[in-house]
């Protein structure tokens, strides 16, 4: 007698879920679940009193001032030697911010907070509310228009310089160069023929500029690249200043966000200030280079509070910086290339010439707020470095630490001098109480959206019913903790809306499955075959509808700003959150439930 073995035809048994995938699924619930509940506690305005070095400032002084003023507090409390108030009103806390401003402003820092009101074991978590956007927190948004026309001029009157000052070095006659209206620039010549030095200048550049020889007559235009080049740059540098200026006011949470080929857009939740937002926001900033002398009348200090002695008078102002930027030296060392304009070259040329081995400091200058809010300049030495051998028009910098320190240098460099125009084109100022109430009408829309769909669900349904609603709310509670630990990620009204119209796209998935089921449970087969034949069939389907409007979700986000970057994320998070809620979630229930019911023709 022959034994055949079926150990190759097992059929594997319906409706199982390993272990591990329940272990999975319930750790990842659980993780998202607490991400998710501060959010639901809400958060209550605050300020943070960050005291400046050398400084002490008690709480008993705090509350002194602020009883002073019969503003109402919440709690005072030190954490990690910041001194945390907290207020029942964003009123209140914007009282407390100017009285505490004039008491305190030259001992202290402070900047505008808001705390989580969940209870302080979340903290242990690193659970934190999701970050709401303008227009559910309140606060000011600027757009700006950056006046690129500007830069390329800028770039333009350079050149012009530098080729008209090869021409004074060669002593050329007879040639002329000027620039037109449309930055190009046009050099005539007596002959056909470009001393050496010309045609050595002309080829250095040929990147930046396309040359057009028509004999007697040479043109030069800025070249598509260099073009979108210095666009970039100058949109990266004015975006720098601009958060280190936001900074001055105090605000934690602000976007500063590029918006299309030539706008900024700036987002300042909390503030209800737009006059002192836009005047710190239109400060200037410079940039010199001086003579670093132990015998110097002038003192400034460096980044680490070291007093640094200059010479009074500045050596080169940063006007004349053409480029900046950070490279590494022949030892890989972190250096950053500088170079000049015309006259700036012949200034350093002849400056370098006498002080070789001696040290020369960069001075960056911006304007900040002082304690009596008024813009003042702030002057600190960035670097000194000794002088090694004659420079000209292209030099360096080194003696830095890091290459992070010569991206920074290079670019407060281009920032002094390479910044384009800023121009404030639009102004919207959304009050806290309008805020409070996006947020209300939001989740409301939201509250009434799930219990609509929950009475469908439970009357037609009825016990899978109860299942997709279970799906729903992990599936809700999934997106807010992805969209807490999604980093830079704000809840903004078009995100509630994302929210509501992926909790309704969940709905699809479950009424997918069910419908299958219910058409397999008519053709006779039993609850378990017709469950697990279900979930198989409708995934292809439930796949392919969130992949396509995943794509197109995806396409959103990268082409759109501000809204609809909003109602993109939370349209990804809830396509993702619902495959895996909608499918995995809810069979994980309905597995051990009724998946070994071999009952025919019921009804579910």
């Amino acid at each position: 007698m022959t034994i055949i073995s079926n150990k190759k035809n097992r059929i594997a048994p319906l409706n199982r879920l390993s272990k591990w995938k329940y272990a999975l699924l319930l750790l990842m619930l659980i993780s998202l679940f607490l991400q998710a509940i501060p959010t639901f506690y809400g958060d209550i305005p605050a300020l943070g009193i960050h005291p400046k070095k050398g400084e002490h400032v008690s709480l008993t002084n705090i509350k002194s001032i602020l009883a002073a003023e019969y503003i109402p507090t919440v709690d005072v409390a030190i954490n990690d030697g910041t001194i945390i108030v907290t207020f029942e009103d964003i009123d209140n806390q914007q009282r407390a911010k100017l009285a505490l401003t004039d008491a305190i402003a030259t001992k202290a820092d402070i900047t505008v907070q808001y705390q989580s009101a969940a209870p302080a074991w979340f903290a242990t978590f690193g659970a934190d509310p999701v970050k709401l956007g303008l227009d559910l927190r309140g606060g000011v948004q600027l757009l700006l228009f950056v006046d690129l026309d500007a830069v390329y001029t800028k770039h333009t009157d350079a050149m012009v310089n530098e080729i008209r000052r090869t021409l004074r070095e060669d002593k050329l006659r007879g040639i002329t160069v000027r620039k037109t209206a449309s930055t190009n620039i046009v050099i005539n010549t007596n002959t056909s023929d470009l001393n050496h030095s010309m045609q050595t200048l002309l080829q250095t550049y040929t990147h930046q500029w396309q040359l057009i020889d028509n004999g007697n007559q040479i043109k030069l235009a800025i070249t598509d690249d260099e073009r979108l080049s210095l666009a970039q740059s100058a949109m990266a540098q004015n975006m720098s200043i601009l958060r280190n200026r936001i900074g001055e006011l105090g605000i934690v949470e602000a976007s500063v966000q590029r918006q299309g080929r030539d706008h900024i857009r700036i987002e300042l939740p909390g503030v209800h200030d737009p006059k002192q937002a836009k005047s710190v926001i239109g400060a200037t900033a410079s940039l010199a280079f001086y003579e670093a002398n132990a015998a110097g009348a002038l003192t400034i200090l460096d980044r680490n509070d070291v007093p640094v002695r200059l010479v009074r008078q500045a050596v080169l102002s940063g006007d004349h910086i053409i480029n900046a930027n950070s490279s590494n030296d022949e030892m890989g060392r972190p250096q950053v290339d500088i170079r000049l304009d015309g006259i700036g070259g012949d200034k350093m040329t002849t400056f370098s010439r006498q002080h070789i081995g001696q040290p020369m400091a960069t001075v960056y200058t911006e304007y900040k707020l002082n304690n009596i809010n008024k813009l003042v300049p702030h002057d600190q030495v960035i670097n000194v470095a000794t002088i090694q051998s004659t420079l000209g028009n292209s030099f360096r910098i080194t003696g830095l630490d890091t290459i992070t320190e010569a991206q920074e240098i290079a670019l407060l460099l281009r920032s002094g001098a390479l910044t384009a125009p800023i121009q404030i084109v639009e102004e919207r100022a959304i009050g806290p109480t309008l805020g409070a109430e996006n947020i209300r009408a939001g989740f409301s829309a939201l509250a009434l959206g799930m219990a609509g769909m929950a009475i469908f669900l439970i009357c037609w349904y009825r016990r899978f019913g109860w299942v997709a609603i279970v799906g729903l709310s992990a599936n809700l509670i999934m997106q807010i903790g992805l969209l807490v630990l999604l980093p830079g990620a704000v809840l903004t009204l078009p995100g509630i809306a994302g929210l509501v119209l992926t909790v309704g796209m969940a709905v699809d998935t479950n009424v997918l499955i069910f419908e299958r089921i219910r058409d397999r449970l008519r053709e006779g087969a039993s609850l378990a075959t017709s469950i697990d034949f279900g979930y198989r069939s409708a995934f292809t389907t439930i796949f392919d509808a969130n992949i396509t409007t995943l794509i197109s979700a995806i396409c959103l986000y990268s082409i759109g700003s501000g809204p609809l970057q909003g109602f993109a994320t939370t349209l990804i998070l809830g396509l993702i959150s619902s495959m895996v809620c909608g499918i995995w979630g809810t069979r994980a229930i309905i597995n051990p439930l009724w998946g070994r019911d071999n009952r025919r023709a019921i009804k579910i």
